[in-house]
């Protein structure tokens, strides 16, 4: 029982990696699952490769690589994080505010909705326009 308490003692845990790793190997499984034709259906082992990669990075007791790992793959993944962490923001304040382009030079131009008929003016090229927010 000390040696099963030692073991967990000490381990990395889990991860951005790990979670990519996990996702990883559940969507190649529901693929595989979902999609009738023969020779997809033959990935399915190939769908346990990322799931042991995780659990062995998981117990691993090798912090400083497993730490090194992950920058890595949060580095290769921050575009794709920001892209979403942006479209979100994005989201929120289409609730608040209405978003039109200049006419003129495309610039993007955020007016507070329900104020009716209003005259905008561009910041960047100074060119004025009346939208309906």
């Amino acid at each position: 029982m000390n040696r099963f308490k030692n073991f967990f003692h000490g381990i990395y845990g889990i991860d951005g990696l790990s979670c990519g790793l996990l996702f990883l190997s559940i969507l190649i499984n529901l693929l595989t699952a979902v999609i009738p034709v023969e020779g997809i259906r033959n990935l399915n082992p190939i769908g346990l490769i990322p799931l042991l990669l995780c659990l062995l990075r998981f117990f691993s007791h090798n912090h400083q690589t497993r730490r090194r790992e992950n920058e890595r793959f949060l580095k290769i993944m921050r575009p794709l994080f920001e892209y979403f962490d942006r479209k979100s923001e994005e989201r929120e304040q289409a609730q608040i505010f209405r978003f039109f382009k200049c006419p003129a030079c495309s610039q993007k131009i955020r007016v507070p909705r329900g104020k009716g008929k209003i005259e905008i003016t561009c910041p960047k090229c100074g060119n004025k326009f009346i939208k309906k927010t």
